[in-house]
């Protein structure tokens, strides 16, 4: 009976190792991405790129450049300023959003002050989000400890449009989500109390 025992202990320590290793191997160490400096001369002009402005679902498989990307993260919430506020207005600059970027690789957040993004997860969470084929998607989390919702949902909404605009500017097809699981999602990036997956955006090069 003790040699059952001790074999019942024995496979139950193998299978807390085995499901472990199962849930860090989904957060297998990833390089961060330090990205290139926004280029901030030439370029479509601001009235051109509102003519363009639209939405789009049709995406490329191929992968946008890291320049463009880079650019792309600056115009959505950069810093643009010595003081380190942002290229996008917020409310009572509480700077509450936090932008996580969905790549095939993996899960990044974005850093403003480092302009870097930051090795999250190897786990795909796009199929959470719906059955897309962009090769970017933008999570917008709001920290609604220190905001309301209501004010955390108009932030979004003024990154979401310059992410519209430099798209429009750049040949790049992008459409805005509302309605997104955002239980599902707030249990994936592992979001305190009070953080919230609000919005998400599609993001890639056109069809």
């Amino acid at each position: 009976m003790k040699i059952l025992r001790s074999l019942f202990v024995t496979l139950c320590l193998i299978s807390s190792l085995i499901l472990n290793s199962c849930a860090v191997s989904a957060k297998v160490v990833m390089d961060d991405i330090k990205l290139p400096e926004p280029v901030m001369t030439g370029g479509m002009s601001l009235m051109e790129a509102l003519q363009n402005r639209h939405s789009s679902v049709k995406f490329s498989k191929e992968q946008i450049p890291l320049q463009k990307l880079s650019e792309l993260l600056w115009a959505a919430n950069g810093q643009n300023r010595p003081d380190g506020k942002r290229t996008t207005p917020s409310a009572l600059n509480a700077q509450v959003i936090s932008i996580y970027a969905v790549l095939p690789e993996g899960i990044y957040k974005y850093d403003p002050s480092m302009h870097t993004l930051v090795a999250f997860s190897k786990e795909d969470v796009r199929p959470i989000i719906g059955d897309t084929k962009a090769p970017l998607i933008l999570l917008y989390v709001a920290n609604l400890t220190r905001q309301s919702k209501y004010l955390a949902s108009v932030d979004c909404g003024f990154i979401g449009q310059n992410v519209y605009l430099y798209s429009a500017a750049n040949n790049l097809n992008t459409i805005f989500l509302y309605g997104v699981n955002t239980s599902a999602l707030n249990y994936k990036l592992e979001l305190k109390l009070g953080e919230e997956v609000l919005f998400a955006q599609l993001v890639g090069l056109p069809k």
